[in-house]
């Protein structure tokens, strides 16, 4: 029988069948393997251009701001068609086939649709966005728009009408590239969280320009009206519920965009000038009770709440009462917000030769000048004289880099101040209910939450040492595991911690001014804090109890307080911390049905990041 034959029974035996099926699947598989090398290979080479032309592009985009801030109208349309045409081919090269067959391999696929999103945004903002507004500002030197420490205001309001007609183009792809998820190609990721950031503070900026452009102008004194704030120079080191002691006061006013500094002085002037006068301000019952009526008769105490916008309101009233101006608003900051800042635009040199940088500005304003000046008989003065000084300079850098408008440092400072309102270490109040109502909006009003679903819980401390000790100070609160109810409220266990961080060596070396005064202290690097409780809106705080670090004598001691201020639920008590200790104060937190969310913790700003 020819050897290419088989018998009936052969053909019948799976092996051979089998065999032959499997040699049918290896053969596929290893095309398909070939395949997808070679589609790799190509997806790798068009990736690899993609990205050298994204490289062009951010050239491209450096020349078209160079032009814009120049006001070279010629080079601007040059750099601005140069710009549409590279978005142009990137767009066209990521929608190529190889991209479309790569897009359904499942390693590489989110990258290929995050790829194609982001040439859509770019071609959708070059032609809807970019276009217009170069034919809308082509001419401009937006150098000049702040000259010598004053906005043009006239320029600003040249802007308005391109960027508003240009803002929901940015808007839309804002949130189009926010809501992507990164892949696993790492210079893909890269290429879209550099994209991300700038878009969503412009998306933040932009998102009702109209309005935007309205506050700011306003604000800024358009059309030669003078605008006066008053600004709160915060230390942490005396803290406070708000933010710290305001030792330093400041005022700028604002005529045409044209922002004028004036000295800062000591928040004792003041106080002693309300004191002498009877300059003081109305508050509510449960004010007094919680936080003392120096919270209203005492410019040194407008921060003893944590609430800004009462802060605000108390000071306006002080200041009017006292200095006779109109004051539209109120700016208080702290120095890790200071230090920030600095950390954008370069450090300041202070009278005394120190450096102040965006690493050692919080360091040196809230401890190394106590501990530098704090030995010497006008130690007080000298400390005033340092911090007004750096205020100063930083203020006028500040300015100063305005002045040299750099688009990418106007993009950093706006994420600073979003991210310093968060943490309440830059805070804004104005007089105006409408722009009070903007600057909540941008999260920079210190204002409280007001949506019960959305439960914040206040553990704040306001120092009774009469000293600058809290840079050793920190607040931490522990939440216990829910408890869900039948009556549908949640409630929680909690331990508020209140440490010292002071050992007992440096509090035996250091100076009086740094450890304090008060006679109710037990030891020279012993605390005294009055804690705030407070509940979130619609909560209840039950079992409240001081866990003294160790025992305090029963002449030094005085009883919680118990009130309602802005509709909260508040315990107050007066405490010590020896150095190393922690006090703690244990409560049942009850949230109203409804409130399932965890509360966020909100505690006196403290001196450390």
């Amino acid at each position: 029988m020819p050897a290419h034959f088989s018998s009936p029974a052969e053909s019948r035996r799976p092996v051979a069948r089998g065999g032959s099926l499997l040699r049918l699947i290896m053969a596929v598989v290893g095309v398909l393997l070939v395949a997808l090398v070679v589609l790799g290979v190509l997806l790798a080479l068009s990736a690899r251009g993609v990205l050298a032309k994204v490289d062009t592009m951010r050239a491209q985009a450096a020349q078209l701001e160079q032009s814009l801030l120049e006001g070279d109208a010629d080079g601007l349309h040059a750099h601005s068609a140069e710009l549409s045409t590279t978005i142009g081919q990137i767009h066209d090269d990521v929608h190529s086939p190889v991209w479309t067959v790569a897009s359904f391999v499942p390693l590489v696929g989110r990258d290929v649709s995050n790829a194609r999103a982001l040439a859509d945004c770019a071609q959708d903002l070059s032609q809807n966005a970019l276009n217009p507004l170069v034919d809308g500002v082509a001419g401009m030197r937006l150098h000049d728009l702040v000259i010598e420490h004053a906005v043009n205001t006239e320029m600003l309001a040249s802007l308005r009408g391109p960027v508003v007609a240009v803002s929901p183009v940015l808007v839309r792809n804002a949130q189009t590239i926010s809501a992507l998820q990164p892949g696993v190609i790492g210079k893909l990721n890269d290429v879209l969280e550099s994209a991300r950031g700038p878009l969503l503070s412009a998306s933040d900026l932009l998102d009702d320009a109209d309005r935007l452009f309205t506050m700011v102008l306003s604000m800024l004194g358009e059309g030669g009206q003078t605008r006066t704030y008053v600004l709160l120079a915060q230390s942490n080191a005396e803290i406070r519920a708000g933010g710290g002691f305001p030792g330093s006061v400041g005022m700028v006013q604002v005529t045409d965009g044209l922002a004028t500094l004036g000295d800062f002085h000591s928040v004792y002037e003041a106080k002693n000038l309300i004191a002498e006068h009877g300059y003081g301000a109305p508050l509510t019952p449960e004010e007094v009770a919680i936080f003392g009526d120096v919270l209203g008769t005492d410019a040194a105490g407008t921060t003893l709440t944590p609430n800004f916008m009462r802060s605000g309101e108390i000071t306006k009233q002080q200041w009017e009462n006292a200095y006779g101006f109109t004051v539209d608003g109120v700016v208080a900051m702290d120095p890790v917000f200071l230090q920030r800042v600095l950390g954008l635009i370069g450090g300041v040199t202070a009278f005394d030769g120190t450096e102040l940088t965006g690493e050692n500005t919080a360091a040196e304003l809230l401890s190394g000048a106590y501990w530098r000046y704090g030995y010497d008989e006008d130690g007080g003065k000298l400390e005033d004289e340092f911090f007004d000084d750096v205020a100063q300079k930083a203020f006028g850098k500040l300015l100063d880099a305005m002045g040299d408008f750099q688009l990418d440092m106007f993009s950093k400072l706006w994420a600073t101040l979003k991210q310093s309102g968060v943490d309440r270490r830059f805070q804004v109040w104005m007089a105006d209910g409408t722009q009070e109502g903007f600057m909540q909006e941008m999260g920079l009003s210190g204002n409280f939450q007001t949506d019960p679903a959305k439960p914040q819980l206040g553990v704040y401390a306001n120092d009774n040492t009469w000293s600058k000790i809290c840079w050793y100070l920190d607040i931490t609160a522990d939440l216990g595991a829910p408890t869900h109810n039948a009556d549908g409220t949640t409630t929680y266990e909690v331990t508020a911690h209140f440490r010292n961080n002071l050992s007992e060596q440096d509090a035996a070396a250091a100076p009086d001014y740094v450890t304090g005064y008060n006679p109710l202290k037990r030891a020279k690097g012993d605390m005294v804090e009055t804690i705030v409780i407070m509940a979130p809106l619609g909560g209840t705080i039950s079992n409240y109890q001081v866990n003294q670090d160790a025992p305090v004598p029963p002449e030094s001691t005085e009883p919680s307080t118990h009130s309602a201020p802005y509709g909260r639920d508040t315990w107050s008590t007066r405490i010590n911390i020896l150095p190393g200790g922690d006090t703690t104060a244990t409560f049942t937190l009850t949230l109203p049905a409804g409130a399932d969310a965890e509360p966020v913790v909100l505690t006196s700003p403290l001196c450390h990041e």
